[in-house]
């Protein structure tokens, strides 16, 4: 939320935090990854706003079929932010384990049980799913995935969170970052 809420000063000062993730190379890597699965909706949003959003034409001798310079710079802007928060899922995937972060999940699930939403289902079925992606075999074509049968052991499986104990240091780092959305958020 603090990134698309953020102005353009805050938004460089979460640039840098973002880069300096970025330097460990279990971030780097995970980063590089998500950047490249996600090359194909940063060009699609680029042209999306080069083209929708009126302006003045960055070629105007091409008339209609010219980008705005509005739009591009809105679309440079958004695909901005989009690569910061893929920075932050990098730097949360790469150093935390897949059980605690579906445990942090479910935890942070907490107030939606009021709602009645059942965490405790949604915490085993992604673990679940995560587990499958993981695990799952690699066909050379997406129509011999559908025509292959099931293997076997496709029984149900059995999945256990074990709980974490809550420690001061949790409470500082979202004391914090509730703190920095406030900055960020005012400035």
């Amino acid at each position: 939320m603090a990134v698309e809420r953020a102005a353009l000063s805050p938004l460089m000062i979460l640039a840098v935090a973002a880069a300096t993730a970025l330097l460990f190379a279990p971030a780097r890597h995970e980063g590089w990854r998500l950047l490249r699965r996600t090359r194909w909706l940063m060009a699609v949003l680029l042209l999306t706003y080069a083209y929708s959003l009126p302006g003045i034409p960055l070629w105007p001798s091409l008339g209609w079929a010219s980008p705005s310079v509005e739009g591009l710079q809105q679309g440079a802007l958004r695909i901005g932010r989009l690569v910061l928060l893929l920075a932050g899922l990098a730097a949360l995937l790469a150093y935390t384990s897949r059980p605690r972060l579906i445990y942090g999940l479910y935890a942070l699930a907490r107030p939606l049980a009021w709602l009645g939403f059942d965490r405790r289902a949604f915490a085993v079925r992604l673990g679940l799913t995560l587990d499958y992606v993981e695990h799952a075999p690699k066909p050379t074509r997406w129509l011999d995935a559908l025509r292959a049968p099931l293997p076997d052991d496709a029984a149900p499986a059995t999945y256990t969170l074990h709980t974490e104990r809550w420690q001061g240091c949790d409470s500082a780092v979202i004391l914090g970052g509730l703190l920095l959305l406030l900055v960020v958020v005012l400035v």
